[in-house]
């Protein structure tokens, strides 16, 4: 019993021996995880090594594991950091602090078909991620790109809310005014990325040389952008464990107009309408008798608009009583906008998925003009075995948009300060500048023209847009290192744009409502098979090799109809009330398709030096047998000689050398029919009693029309000093573009179009260059535990110039075509001045001296003026160029309308939770006809509203009265002093062409405008909450802004804004600055 008892104290000892050697050796552990700044890091993965257990960290950057052996090792690990490994052993706690990993951060890129790492680039592209690209601000993915990259030119094209932006990389190619460069949205080709919400883009590629874009050969001319959409792991990421998130980003913002026009006031259009009202003063001559005319008031009662009735001039009595109005605040209002994102991610090693739901509404300047958008992101990728890996993306957006009527808005803008809106009620006066409006005299008015409110109230214009585009693809990896890949991309839009115009008496245009509706549907689909080979031979040598064949096609169709006296109220809806126009309606439909191979091979070797070369063949439907294919080599290398030992330096982070050749093709301007003669018409010609329709040949075609071409050369340097503190690159290119598309006039034979102009004919006939430089600097200033300051600077010049046009070294005047000078030019003719009472040097030039003027010597300006053109004090000074005394063709000038230089300085400042950010964005040295000045500066008339212009007025001149008497004797005269020395033309009626005398001036040399500007593109300030005060609702990251975008421009440009100073009336408007304030939420 005894060795019973002792037996069993025994195996009791020994069981709680084993159970306290079990809980000693089966602990708990605690790894906190930290960056080089001691801040926590959230969802760092820690895996047993050799099991599949483990944990990823907390808002603490905690990471508890239970039940873990002295002898197991933890596997640390985060994307972009180095992996650590740690030895449990005895500790229950340890610190661990993660480190950057330098090769791991090595950016990679989107290049066509694949992706690459930046390092590994021989060609120029460049990149920018999403949180560069929404800091700014703007509600659009183009406006924020502005100033971000060197080399493209980003201009908006009017200044109505959410409308087109012309882009160019590295200059113009082409005599196509349309001509964009191609955009890629995950793999798919489209025409647009204004579908896509700017907070589901992951990052934008831009491939700017030759060499980077032949890849995509016949379409690439014009630069390629890349654009990645964000899904369940970033571009290149390897994701270990298992991660889901939810994030919402998000604005609101109100909308104000800025830097509004200086137009004239109600005393200064009374001061400038009453110099329009002067005419010649000597002896009733209708001519000048001098270089130095006097004038006088002839029609007084009309100037001030007289109420004989009152025998108040009203005017006068407007002015005294402060009854002027401000038209343009009367149509103007406060916009607002606001984008919302809300996306659902998440990834393991078998899976990863994203869906993202966007919506946008923008509500802008004028009434009636608006757009809101909705957009739905969803993309799946698995692993089905390790073989074989699938997946699909697609975006889908539907654009609701609603138009201001273009009437009102243009007409908003010539309403002077007198022009009554209101009647005494408190209603519209219909035809605010007549008399009935103003309480004048029948004859005393400015004019009938209606009311800007009731063109508002007129018409209804709305478009409704469906863009889809999405891709499914198959990848099957049998052996290391091949890869062959299966994608199809289907791509579909379709846009009704409806339009109904009511009755309005008052304008001989509106007698009759109409409504009309345009339907536009295209669809089209590619079907991209790659094959992938990479692989590493004895450590050295990299090759990456790529095979591709691609079958794309499309088709397109548009609906044109157009009905007159429909039911009223009913819009385009109901347009079988009303009577169909045949003749205006239309419809049409059209079709193309090509065939492309390409192949490229990377080759580099340790690391140093780099090689690629791509070639592509496409064939496309467009041209005729024989002229259908085309082929686009391109051959880059690079070599990284801060990777040689000779120059490995402390303070040398990168330096690369890159040259480059490439050859790309363009087939934008060829319509999908330019090879082929096609059947016009119909025409209708009298046969006996009744008329006949007939058809006939559309014209005559050019059966070996082919490609436009261009070859480029390309030299680069990438830099990198200080562990990459600073970093950037040096880019000179030089790209000659061949066989443009021209349409040559034909012989008369060929027949004439419906206005008589000769036929023409598209033809390869054209060739011009761009050559420039372009540098991108990048420079971490601080970076420090608390504080962070970076700035980023670039500038690109690009030098266009046009060789050769229709086959000849001849300039086509009538086209602004000019060997020599920029494709992209403004023809014009040069305002160097007004006609003063100034002493001047007579030139020397055939004018002079055919009016027997002795060079050299002097005299008044207006006497020279005088003599040898007509000219009076104060009329314009046009450039003769030639000097003979006439002001014809000959004198016209070239202006560059590209500018010379485009450059943009960003910074961005953080200090703990705050940061701040501001963008500078220029464009300097180029002009436009701008239709602000042509309008706003036109003397012509005396009854619209003007431009607040310092213009010239003669000494002794009369400026104000308050009557003229029976006698001719003004009442309370008043007279200018001085001279005046304006740089505007002298405001009178009594000169040729409404008294500026040269009739070169209205309409053309007054339109001129050098619009360089500086723009202040945004400006913010935001707060990332702490992580300790995120715990309690779960949050991964919460940060707050407010941004103010375009808050300054500084120019020269009079106009509205310098950046679309080009626009037509309807479509110009004014500055906005927008207020923001927003949120970006990860849970």
């Amino acid at each position: 019993m005894e060795l019973k008892r002792i037996l069993q104290r025994a195996s009791m000892l020994l069981m709680f021996g084993m159970v306290g050697l079990f809980a000693y050796a089966q602990k708990s552990f605690t790894c906190t995880v930290v960056d080089e700044f001691g801040e926590p890091m959230i969802g760092v993965s820690a895996l047993v090594k050799g099991t599949t257990s483990g944990e990823i960290s907390d808002l603490n950057g905690n990471i508890r594991l239970q039940n873990l052996k002295s002898s197991d090792v933890l596997v640390i690990s985060y994307v972009g950091f180095v992996t650590q490994e740690v030895k449990v052993g005895n500790r229950t706690t340890v610190k661990v602090v993660m480190k950057e990993d330098s090769e791991a951060l090595d950016e990679v890129v989107v290049v066509g078909y694949g992706t690459m790492k930046k390092n590994d680039l021989t060609g120029s592209v460049a990149s920018i991620g999403t949180d560069k690209l929404v800091a700014k601000g703007a509600p659009s993915v183009m406006e924020n790109l502005q100033g971000s990259v060197a080399g493209v030119s980003i201009t908006q094209s009017s200044g109505r809310i959410n409308d087109d932006f012309n882009i160019e990389i590295r200059g113009k190619s082409s005599h196509n005014p349309n001509m964009q460069p191609l955009y890629v949205v995950d793999g798919v080709i489209c025409d647009d990325i204004a579908f896509l919400n700017q907070q589901d883009i992951e990052r934008i590629d831009i491939l700017k040389d030759a060499s980077s874009t032949a890849i995509y050969g016949s379409r690439a001319t014009a630069g390629v952008v890349m654009v990645t959409t964000k899904s369940g792991a970033l571009v290149g990421e390897k994701v270990k464990g298992t991660k889901s998130n939810i994030s919402y980003d998000g604005y609101y913002g109100v909308t104000n107009t800025a830097r509004m026009p200086d137009f004239m006031d109600g005393q200064e259009f009374y001061n400038y309408r009453f110099l329009k009202f002067l005419s010649y003063a000597e002896g009733g001559a209708a001519t000048a008798q001098s270089g130095r005319p006097a004038y006088q008031m002839g029609a007084y009662n009309q100037m001030a608009l007289l109420n004989s009735t009152t025998g108040n001039y009203r005017l006068k009595e407007l002015l005294a009583n402060n009854d002027t109005y401000d038209w343009p605040s009367l149509v103007t209002q406060s916009g607002r906008q606001q984008n919302h994102y809300l996306a659902v991610s998440g990834n393991s090693e078998k899976m990863k998925y994203h869906m993202g739901l966007g919506f946008e509404d923008n509500v802008g300047i004028y009434e009636g003009d608006s757009q809101t958008k909705v957009s739905f992101k969803g993309s799946v990728e698995a692993n089905i075995n390790k073989y074989v890996t699938g997946g699909f993306s697609f975006n889908l957006a539907k654009m609701d948009r609603s138009y201001a009527n273009d009437v009102a808005v243009q007409n908003a803008y010539r309403m002077n300060p007198f022009m009554q809106p209101y009647d005494a009620d408190g209603n519209i006066n219909r035809k605010p500048g007549n008399y009935e409006a103003m309480g004048s005299d029948n004859g005393y008015q400015f004019s009938d023209q209606p009311s800007p409110f009731l063109y508002i109230d007129n018409q209804t214009r709305m478009r409704e847009r469906w863009r889809m585009l999405g891709n499914a693809y198959i990848q099957i990896k049998p052996v290391k290192g091949l890869n062959i890949k299966s994608t199809f991309s289907p791509n579909f839009s379709y846009t009704r744009l409806g339009q109904f115009d009511g009755i309005l008496p008052e304008d001989d245009d509106f007698t009759t409502n109409k409504a009309q509706k345009t339907d536009s549907r295209a669809f089209d689909w590619t079907w991209d098979n790659i094959i992938n080979y990479n692989t590493t031979i004895a450590e050295k040598h990299a090759i990456d090799l790529m095979g591709l064949a691609s079958l794309t096609a499309s088709n397109s169709e548009r609906d044109y109809l157009l009905y007159n006296g429909v039911l009223d109220g009913t819009d385009w809806w109901n347009m079988g009330t009303g009577t169909y126009n045949a003749e205006e309606s239309t419809n049409s439909y059209s079709e193309k398709s090509m065939i492309s191979y390409a192949l490229r091979a990377n080759y580099s070797y340790a690391g140093k030096y780099m090689l690629t070369g791509t070639i592509r063949w496409d064939g496309s439907s467009k041209f005729a047998d024989g002229y259908r294919w085309g082929s686009f080599p391109s051959l880059a290398a690079a070599w990284r000689i801060s990777e040689e030992s000779w120059m490995k330096r402390e303070w040398l982070s990168n330096l690369k050398l890159r040259v480059s050749y490439g050859m790309t093709g363009n087939n934008t301007p060829i319509g999908n029919y330019d090879t082929q003669q096609t059947v016009g018409g119909p025409i209708y010609y009298p046969f006996g009693s009744v008329y006949a329709s007939g058809f006939f040949p559309s014209g005559v075609v050019d059966t070996e029309l082919s490609w436009e071409s261009s070859r480029e050369v390309n030299l680069g340097l990438d830099f990198g000093f200080f562990n990459n503190r600073i970093t950037g690159n040096v880019e000179l290119y030089n790209k000659n573009s061949y066989d443009l598309l021209f349409d040559v006039e034909l012989p008369l034979e060929a027949g004439t179009d419906s206005k008589g102009n000769l036929k023409t004919m598209s033809t390869n006939v054209g060739k011009v260059n761009n050559k420039g430089l372009e540098i991108q600097l990048t420079t971490v200033n601080v970076a420090t535990k608390d504080w962070y300051w970076e700035t980023s600077f670039s500038f690109s010049r690009n030098i266009n110039t046009l060789l050769e046009i229709n086959g000849l070294g001849e300039d086509l005047p009538s086209s602004s075509l000019f060997i020599n000078k920029p494709i992209n030019n403004i023809y014009n003719y040069d305002w160097v001045g007004i006609v003063s009472d100034k002493d001047m040097v007579v030139p020397d030039n055939e004018i002079a001296k055919l009016k027997g003027l002795t060079p050299g010597t002097t005299m008044k300006e207006y006497e020279y003026y005088y003599t040898c053109y007509g000219w009076t004090e104060g009329q314009v000074i046009i450039d003769d160029v030639d000097g003979n005394g006439s002001i014809d063709d000959n004198d016209k000038k070239v202006f560059g309308a590209d500018p010379k230089w485009v450059a943009s300085f960003n910074t961005s400042l953080g200090y703990k939770g705050w940061d701040f950010s501001a963008s500078l964005y220029a464009k300097v040295g180029y002009h436009v006809n701008s239709t602000f000045y042509q309008e706003y500066t036109n003397f012509s008339d005396r009854g619209r509203s003007k431009l607040n212009v310092d213009y010239y007025i003669p000494a002794g001149t009369l400026i104000d009265c308050d009557g003229v008497n029976a006698d001719g004797t003004y009442i309370n005269p008043v007279y200018q002093a001085t001279t005046h020395y304006g740089n505007y033309p002298f405001p009178n009626n009594g000169g040729a062409n409404a008294g500026v005398g040269d009739s070169h001036w209205t309409g053309a040399a007054n339109k001129l405008a050098n619009v360089s500007y500086l723009k202040v593109k945004n400006m913010t300030l935001g707060y990332t909450l702490p992580k300790n005060a995120l715990k309690k609702i779960g949050a991964e990251r919460v940060r707050l802004y407010l941004t103010v975008t375009n808050p300054f421009v500084f120019t020269n440009y009079r106009g509205f804004d310098p950046e679309w100073a080009a626009a037509s009336g309807k479509y110009d408007g004014p500055s906005t600055i927008s207020w923001q304030l927003g949120a970006n939420l990860k849970f």
